[in-house]
């Protein structure tokens, strides 16, 4: 057991940068609240990408146990897209049927309609609509593979080991998930936040188990934050107690003072 776990330490070993990963999010999350708001989003998605792309350089992750290769695509979509339908069509069903308030203000909070583009997460204030989906889909595919890179790391430890368990692969996804649950804990995220990430987290590691399809992931992950957007962008890190995420009033130039935030169409309504 002495070797195996000396092994593990190698750069040609899943241990070794399962255990670099952990670290990295550790680092991350403790020095959140004194990092600039322009930097955390890329320090999140360097995380989630470039750990596991030099372990796939290094030789000490396997590609198909990540589900990016080797596996047979008529499997993978019969078995995959069933799935996939049903949970986009219960979220599109709970999308137009429940009002979700904005992830940074309380449910009785009043305010102007959201953009569902997910604009209104402040590293996209300014930026289209277009590029806003653009930029979830692609944050998704990076937080998919830092998932994958950890179900695929779980699985080949568990199959290294001097007495390897029944079911390698199903215990290595739960693992896993258990993993992205504690970690993300770290950031202390709002109640919407931590419900977009169970759900977005309990599909994905089912579709993962069934079909061993990284792509596939990745397209429910960007559907299930696009259909809940602009809950998507709240994985960057971001706490549901950090002051420089919270919603400020709007201040009259010439007075200095603040005025109220509902806009005048939802008054004009109320009166």
């Amino acid at each position: 057991m002495t070797d195996w776990r000396i092994a593990q330490l190698s750069p040609h070993a899943p241990g070794f940068w399962l255990l670099l990963s952990l670290l990295a999010t550790l680092a991350l999350s403790a020095t959140l609240k004194r990092t600039p708001l322009s930097w955390v989003q890329w320090l999140w998605l360097g995380h989630w990408l470039l750990i596991p792309y030099f372990g796939l350089l290094f030789g000490g992750l396997s590609p198909r146990l990540m589900g990016l290769a080797y596996f047979d695509w008529s499997v993978s979509l019969s078995l995959g897209a069933g799935l996939i339908f049903a949970v986009v069509a219960l979220l599109v069903t709970v999308r137009m049927t429940v009002d979700l308030p904005s992830p940074h203000q309380s449910p009785t909070e009043e305010s102007a309609p959201i953009i569902r583009s997910g604009a209104e997460h402040p590293l996209d204030a300014h930026r289209p609509a277009w590029q806003a989906v653009l930029m979830l889909i692609a944050t998704a595919g990076a937080e998919q593979f830092h998932w994958s890179f950890l179900r695929g790391g779980l699985w080949e430890v568990l199959l290294t080991l001097p007495d390897p368990p029944e079911l390698p692969a199903y215990w290595a996804i739960w693992i896993a998930a258990l993993v992205v649950i504690l970690t993300s804990a770290l950031r202390r995220p709002a109640v919407l936040q931590w419900l977009l990430l169970l759900v977005t987290l309990v599909t994905t590691s089912i579709l993962f188990f069934y079909t061993h399809n990284f792509w596939l992931c990745w397209i429910l992950h960007s559907a299930t934050v696009l259909i809940l957007a602009p809950y998507g962008l709240a994985s960057f890190g971001q706490n549901s107690d950090d002051r420089r995420y919270k919603k400020k009033p709007i201040t009259n130039m010439t007075t200095n003072k603040a005025t109220d935030t509902i806009p005048s169409w939802r008054r004009s309504r109320k009166t």
